[in-house]
């Protein structure tokens, strides 16, 4: 078992930390290792021994929303999860709301619009490999479901959030399920098609 460096650890919680403050203020392509690394109150050749640059310490970024999104989306086995109605909205919303202003900047934000795809991209090629394992249906169709999901479920929720639908909560759930549901039962019947 790899041991963790307190060390290393310390200095990510502080980049991570540095990074979601001054997102919160900056556009993604304002942020600099200077400005990260001041905010961070570590050294710039600390950063430049764990990173190559931004784009490299922001992928860990992409990583820790990405797992978070997969592992809420796949706690419960998914033809269980998939079989309840709005079982992922909720997980998806409640996800948003643990740390709203960060997680709805990055997934939301046209300044950080390249990191969302980053994260819709993992997010999808592991609920893709979940969807094959449980459902008795191919590589290809898998990852079409997956990026269905994925992609409805993200792109509805920056337009609910924009406030442009004029929904409340429970109208964006139900069209949001109908939405998922008409098109996942073209390719699996989630009571049914399960890899044995």
């Amino acid at each position: 078992m790899n041991k963790v460096d307190l060390r290393v650890q310390k200095t990510n919680d502080s980049l991570q930390t540095a990074f979601r403050q001054l997102a919160s203020t900056t556009s993604y392509r304002n942020i600099t290792v200077k400005a990260l690394t001041e905010k961070a109150h570590i050294n710039r050749k600390t950063f430049y021994l764990h990173y190559d640059s931004i784009e490299d310490f922001s992928n860990t970024v992409v990583d820790e929303i990405a797992g978070k999104l997969l592992g809420i989306m796949i706690e419960k086995p998914l033809n269980q999860g998939l079989s309840e109605p709005g079982y992922l909205f909720d997980q998806v919303l409640d996800f948003f709301k643990e740390s709203r202003e960060f997680y709805t900047l990055m997934m939301t934000s046209d300044e950080y619009s390249s990191l969302a795809r980053k994260v819709e991209k993992k997010v999808a090629q592991g609920l893709s490999a979940a969807i094959f394992k449980t459902f008795d249906i191919s590589k290809l169709d898998a990852t079409v479901c997956a990026n269905f999901l994925i992609r409805n479920t993200l792109m509805l929720f920056r337009i609910y959030k924009e406030d442009k639908m004029n929904l409340d909560r429970s109208e964006f759930r139900d069209r949001l399920i109908r939405l998922d549901s008409s098109g996942l039962s073209s390719f699996i019947d989630v009571k049914r098609n399960i890899r044995k």
